[in-house]
């Protein structure tokens, strides 16, 4: 994309086709955000919202059912049709927006001199066209199989879409079980590959884009020996809530929040690849994060809907030539409430 003109395009082909997507934002008790109105096609009583605490029972490790039992079953729905877009200067609840890539800090220039974090370049190599969440009552893993998505042409060496899949458990964790899979939800993000990435980003970059695709295998030096590492190990997710004053921590809470907020971290070895014909989908398999990182999200849960969450992912940069790291996507995401979305159904 050339500019403002490309990301433009990524966005019209959610809100462009949905005109319904972009309706006037309704007033809200929370501060300075507002709630969308429904947006599913399904009856109002089917789409519940209920109080900030989780709509469901935690005994025994079983989930209360009817949060499934009562959920539309949809079929290879179009991708990013579920969350609406909304342009950012709204501040609609439920719905997501884009964001500038130079707002996300990464390792500068000179960062194995003087490890110092600078705001990125303010070029991606993909941008957003859409959003899902869809619940389901064990991971969907290569989920791209299961929805529609748009036909892009691409003459570059590169899929023209990227897919985020970030599998989402909603089953308590358990210190010694170790269970990886049950009922939970996906936050899946779409991406367009941008237009004139082969102008705006260094050759560096595209190189190693490429080299996360191909799963290519580094000789990493070490002590006593050197290792061989597969490349995508150097995957690295930026996170940061943007809304911390709206969502009543505690003190201890807030203490938590303000030590790992923005602070980025590796995707391995919770992740996995999926490549098709036109397209990449990363997983990121929360099911598999540790005790006390599920323990963490848990406690956040109930507070996800009023959460505004800058997400991002870039490779890390571990040699001088690949500074300043460069953004690889990112989204904003305006306070999802996963009880407005139904099921994805998986047959085929």
């Amino acid at each position: 994309m050339d500019g403002s003109s490309g990301r433009e395009e990524a966005m019209l082909y959610n809100c462009g086709i949905l005109p319904s997507n972009c309706l006037p934002c309704l007033p809200s008790t929370v501060p300075s955000v507002e709630k969308r109105s429904s947006m599913s096609s399904s009856p109002p009583s089917s789409r519940k919202r209920g109080a900030l605490k989780l709509p469901f029972k935690w005994k025994d490790g079983n989930i209360d059912g009817t949060l499934f039992s009562s959920r539309m079953l949809l079929q290879r729905p179009r991708a990013g049709s579920q969350v609406p877009f909304c342009p950012i200067e709204k501040k609609m609840l439920d719905s997501w927006s884009p964001i500038e890539p130079g707002t996300f800090k990464v390792r500068g220039v000179n960062y194995f001199r003087d490890k110092k974090k600078d705001f990125a370049p303010n070029n991606a190599a993909y941008y957003p066209f859409g959003v899902d969440v869809f619940l389901s009552q064990r991971k969907i893993d290569h989920l791209a199989r299961f929805v529609e998505l748009p036909v892009i042409n691409s003459s570059g060496d590169l899929p023209p879409i990227l897919i985020v899949n970030v599998q989402v458990p909603l089953y308590p964790a358990t210190l010694f079980q170790g269970e990886t899979d049950g009922e939970g939800m996906s936050f899946v993000l779409y991406f367009k590959l941008s237009d004139s990435y082969s102008k705006e980003l260094p050759s560096k970059f595209r190189e190693n884009i490429r080299r996360l695709i191909d799963d290519e295998v580094e000789r990493v030096k070490g002590f006593p020996l050197d290792t061989n590492v597969h490349f995508r190990e150097r995957l690295k997710i930026l996170g940061r809530v943007v809304n911390m004053e709206d969502l009543h921590l505690s003190a201890p809470e807030r203490t938590i929040m303000q030590a790992y907020n923005e602070k980025p971290v590796l995707s391995r070895p919770q992740h996995e690849f999926y490549a098709g014909e036109n397209y990449l989908e990363i997983d990121i398999d929360m099911h598999r994060f540790s005790y006390i990182s599920r323990k963490g999200f848990e406690a956040f849960l109930d507070r996800l809907k009023l959460c505004i969450l800058d997400v991002g992912l870039t490779i890390q940069g571990n040699k001088a030539e690949e500074l300043p790291e460069q953004v690889l996507c990112c989204i904003r995401l305006n306070g999802i409430d996963y009880m407005n979305y139904q099921q994805l159904g998986i047959d085929q």
